[in-house]
């Protein structure tokens, strides 16, 4: 894993180095810069060594003829199967290291390299004959890749926070952006926060010319399932999963594993026991303080984890975490390059730190099985909806019986949501519960000040298509689209990349590698998902290597519990950053509407914790912009 950094454009080699500053913590193991002079052009490496770890393999890597200059962030897993078909026809290696792989499979076959990839990736290849740049990001978002396009020129990096040291990049905020964080608790789209700066989108490359004009194409799309998917066998599941688990733990550093005591993480530690001595896989886990108020669903994982530990015989690190993190939001928020409310972010920061600690530059993750094979409530809703809809007035008798239970407890709020999604209409219903809040749509729409005859729905196209394109699926089907396409790399993906790297930690993603991914689309619903039971064949399949309560345990939150953590430490944090001052001197809100939102909170009226805190997120996030410098234009552009 490292840092990327480059720009096509009028500008000088000192505000690539002021790029690259910004992302030293993607690489801490070297650094380099190679620069095109004659067609403006420069890139930056910033390296972390996890393969092949000579300085033969540093960046930019350039081919023995010079005409085309990689530089690379991410992992190629089968790249020793295509390096042995490219030295077949002939082809000869400086390195062993999976860069130059691809470099010379790009040299070969262009952009149509990218359907031979297993891995996870965002690169820039530049061709000094054409005088093209090519960028590409991997199938599903794992590695992120920002870029600015200005008239003058275009500029890309691994993090955002790199494109606002130059003078040029605006710093104008994107409405439709805080829209969508205030809905989602993440934005939906290409967009980020700032206008000039745009997300190169999961499974999409871009071509930028000599003057740098942008085209981009979509080169991977997310498959569908067949509405009469037939039933697959566990064991040829769990046949793939230890192939791919084997497959991503490649490295020449020491690879280790989260272990939440959850069905996931649990998973994928027990398997790569299979590929390895338990004994070398070292684990680490969160440890947080069980909510006596029943507000939030955490504190368990570590009672899994550790018997987990035991049965596996692996070494378990235990990584304590508490409410006391309002000194650290404002820097995990300007990290995150987003203003994402989700502590879940800074509780991955202290296990990689933990792993960093331990000397491992890798560890293995659980993410994306609950995105593949259910696992969150709004599945358990949407197969409720589907069930009840299937029966005259059920839907709308349910609803109305339900929908008024107090939010107090994390039954109650699960009962009232459902309740809430049951009176809608399967589109709404599938877009609501993507949201992790349930103030209604006109009170959320009503916050933005800026923007008043603009809706959320306006903000999400990709939604829109999604809902457009799968209307044969099982609404749990559909919901699970939905969360492949937005929530995993605008979300998780977002935060697992980032706060890994601000450790120099790569983390890695098994469950959503792109042969479990097609191989979940051939399983049929009934598989995947029952009344009181998800992930089914996930479960059936570890049977005999997980704990009976860790195969039976109910989904439970990563991160702190925030709804009481907001009523207690966090407090005088809240009332301040929603005090109508500070709304109205922002400008992004209007004060009425976020008065009414803290009312709800206060009165415990309505599950608002999350909307509330993104407001609160958003303003911190706007501070910690205004106080990043950027370089003077004299000394971010060349010399005339």
């Amino acid at each position: 894993m490292c840092g990327i950094a480059g720009f096509l454009g009028p500008w000088s080699d000192r505000l690539l180095d002021a790029m690259l500053d910004r992302l030293s913590h993607r690489g801490p193991d070297g650094r380099a810069l190679w620069r095109d002079s004659e067609a403006n052009f420069a890139v930056g490496h910033a390296r972390l060594s996890i393969i092949d770890l000579s300085a033969s393999a540093n960046q930019p890597m350039h081919t023995a003829d010079g005409r085309y200059v990689i530089s690379f962030n991410g992992e190629i897993y089968n790249f020793k199967e295509l390096r042995r078909e490219l030295e077949s026809a002939g082809v000869v290696f400086r390195t062993k290291s999976d860069t130059e792989v691809l470099l010379r499979l790009f040299e070969c076959e262009g952009q149509a390299c990218l359907s031979r990839l297993s891995g996870i990736f965002a690169f820039a290849v530049w061709d000094r004959t054409s005088r093209h740049l090519f960028v590409a990001r991997d199938h599903l978002g794992v590695k992120p890749l920002y870029y600015a396009a200005l008239p003058h020129g275009f500029l890309f990096a691994s993090e955002l926070k790199a494109l606002t040291v130059c003078p040029d990049v605006s710093r104008d905020i994107d409405v439709g952006c805080v829209a969508n964080h205030l809905a989602f608790v993440w934005s939906s789209s290409a967009s980020t926060m700032l206008k000039s700066v745009r997300k190169l989108r999961p499974g999409h490359c871009a071509w930028i010319d000599a003057n740098a004009r942008l085209r981009i194409e979509r080169y991977y799309e997310i498959p569908q399932p067949s509405p009469r998917c037939e039933r697959v066998e566990s064991a040829a599941f769990l046949s793939l999963f230890d192939r791919v688990v084997a497959d991503q733990m490649v490295a020449d550093v020491p690879v280790g594993a989260c272990l939440s005591g959850g069905v996931d993480s649990s998973a994928v530690v027990a398997s790569m026991c299979r590929a390895t001595d338990p004994a070398r896989i070292v684990t680490f886990c969160a440890s947080v303080p069980k909510d006596r108020t029943h507000a939030d669903n955490f504190g368990d994982d570590i009672v899994h984890a550790r018997e987990m530990a035991r049965r596996l015989e692996v070494p378990l690190v235990e990584v304590p975490t508490t409410a006391k993190l309002i000194d650290q939001l404002p820097r995990m928020l300007w990290e995150l390059d987003e203003p994402t409310g989700d502590f879940a972010a800074l509780q991955t920061r202290m296990i990689a730190a933990e792993a960093k600690r331990h000397g491992i530059k890798v560890l293995l993750t659980g993410t994306g099985g609950d995105d593949l094979f259910t696992g969150y409530g709004r599945h358990v809703a949407a197969f409720i909806w589907a069930a009840l809809d299937q029966i005259p007035y059920a839907r709308g008798l349910a609803s109305r019986l339900i929908r008024g239970f107090p939010s107090r407890s994390v039954l109650g709020r699960r009962l009232g949501r459902l309740g809430q999604l049951l009176a809608l209409s399967e589109d709404e219903m599938l877009t609501e519960a993507m949201s992790f809040s349930n103030w209604p749509a006109a009170e959320r729409i009503s916050l933005v000040a800026t923007a008043p005859d603009q809706s959320f729905e306006s903000h999400s196209a990709l939604f829109g298509r999604l809902l457009g394109n799968t209307r044969e699926l099982h609404p749990v089907e559909r919901l699970l689209q939905l969360d492949l396409h937005g929530f995993v790399p605008d979300l998780n993906l977002n935060y697992t990349d980032k706060m890994g790297m601000q450790e120099g930690v790569e983390l890695r993603v098994p469950l959503l590698d792109l042969r479990l991914v097609a191989f979940a689309m051939q399983v049929p619903i009934s598989q995947k998902i029952a009344l009181w039971q998800t992930k089914r064949i996930l479960r059936k399949a570890m049977a005999d290597r997980l704990n009976w309560a860790v195969l039976h345990r109910a989904k439970q939150g990563f991160g702190v519990p925030l709804r009481a953590w907001m009523a207690g430490p966090a407090r005088g944090l809240i009332v301040e950053m929603t005090s109508p001052r500070v709304v109205t001197a922002r400008g992004l809100f209007d004060p009425a509407a976020v008065a009414r939102l803290r009312n709800a909170f206060d009165q415990n009226r309505s599950d608002v914790a999350f909307i509330l805190f993104t407001l609160v997120c958003i303003e911190i996030w706007c501070r910690q912009l205004s106080c990043q410098p950027s370089l003077a234009s004299t000394d971010a552009r060349n010399a005339a």
